[in-house]
């Protein structure tokens, strides 16, 4: 089959640091894939927990798994070795906490056929403790030769339209990409990245393909626990590299011009969502210590403008407050926002504009009539007369 002339269709990368407990059903939906002609490499990243043992039992089992162990370097050195390392024609990314349907590759290989288009991308599952919710691209599903990828992918793909909806997930999961691609962008990231490593990999190469694949398929699951709903502070240092990473990337493209707008919007969205002070510091309202704000969303934003202003916040609220309530127990119902009159302002702590202007709408229905803010992507816009 015309497919296979590498030694290997598909090169799955899979980055491991301490994740025994959800390690075996993530290796075992690779090995045990319908379609065989996969080499398997996990690169063990300094792990201290039983995650090196278990990586080598299943090198020992099947002789399509590579076990590398090194010392912990982080996730973009360990997906540089395993890029360095891979022999398949195609190079995928598999995080060790997730899984991924077991006829993924071989569904994405029948639709590929003999076309080899430099990038397949499809969508995810992102998989809670009670619900499920798809992620997908807003590029329509089908086959994007270079003209239509200069015309309609790279317009939208950091931001489609909103404040902020990337038109491409950034996610390297639901891609496959031609290992040779990596060669012909010059591809690089900075190891000081550690916000953002995927849409450092995604963003890089796609002004450098040749044509792209669509797909409307959702076999990847992502797996969203308790502790990842945790906001962690990085250093400023890391957003910068990436935008640095990323700008240099667009220069040898020849592209930075089209896409130096969407490159800022992003860059911001990074900002609010690990160091909102860069932003948030001079603009109301949190330019006066003496406004109280109501913070609304507990989000990664939330958490993080929390973290950031928690002296300024007198009711911190989510309409899913429940799921925050182990680790954040200071959340509360939105239905508190009527019975209270502790605040001045509100803010909605939401990256996505079009749910802000949602939530003030229904925040207005509710009779809350209080100032209310968000962040559009420019400033801070009050929506107290735009209803």
């Amino acid at each position: 089959m015309s497919l296979y002339y590498h030694e290997y269709f598909i090169s799955v990368i899979v980055p491991v640091y301490n994740s025994q407990e959800f390690l075996r059903k993530c290796i075992n939906s690779l090995v045990n894939q319908t379609l065989k002609n996969l080499e398997i490499i996990l690169i063990d990243d300094g792990s201290t927990d039983n995650s090196g043992t278990i990586c080598n039992e299943y090198a020992d089992s099947d002789n399509r798994v590579r076990v590398i162990h090194k010392k912990n370097e982080g996730l973009v050195a360990a997906r540089r070795t395993g890029i360095e390392l891979a022999k398949g024609e195609y190079i995928t990314f598999v995080d060790s906490d997730d899984y991924i349907d077991l006829d993924a590759y071989e569904i994405i290989a029948n639709k590929v056929n003999d076309r080899k288009p430099d990038m397949v991308l499809f969508g995810l599952i992102e998989e809670y403790a009670d619900h499920s919710k798809k992620k997908k691209n807003h590029i329509k599903e089908g086959w994007y030769n270079k003209e239509k990828v200069d015309s309609v992918v790279l317009p939208s793909m950091l931001s489609y339209g909103s404040f902020f909806d990337f038109g491409v997930l950034p996610n390297v999961v639901c891609k496959l990409i031609k290992k040779d691609l990596f060669e012909k962008s010059n591809f690089i990231v900075d190891d000081k990245i550690t916000v953002g490593e995927d849409a450092a990999h995604t963003f890089q190469l796609i002004p450098f393909v040749s044509n792209m694949l669509f797909l409307d398929y959702y076999p990847y699951h992502y797996c969203k626990r308790n502790d990842s709903m945790m906001w962690r502070e990085i250093e400023y240092d890391g957003i910068s590299k990436l935008e640095k990473t990323l700008k240099e990337s667009f220069v040898r493209a020849g592209v930075f011009q089209s896409l130096k707008k969407q490159l800022k919007e992003y860059i911001s969205f990074v900002t609010l969502l690990k160091a909102p002070q860069k932003i948030l510091d001079s603009v109301m309202p949190f330019c006066n210590q003496n406004v109280k704000i109501a913070l609304y969303g507990a989000g990664g934003m939330g958490q993080a403008v929390y973290e950031k202003y928690r002296n300024n916040i007198s009711v911190w609220v989510d309409k899913n407050y429940i799921n925050y309530r182990g680790s954040f127990p200071q959340v509360q119902n939105i239905d508190l926002l009527k019975n209270i009159d502790e605040y001045d302002v509100i803010f909605i702590a939401i990256l996505n504009t079009s749910i802000c202007r949602e939530i003030s709408l229904t925040l207005k229905k509710m009779g809350i009539n209080k100032n209310i803010y968000f962040y559009d992507g420019r400033s801070e816009q009050s929506l107290l007369n735009d209803f």
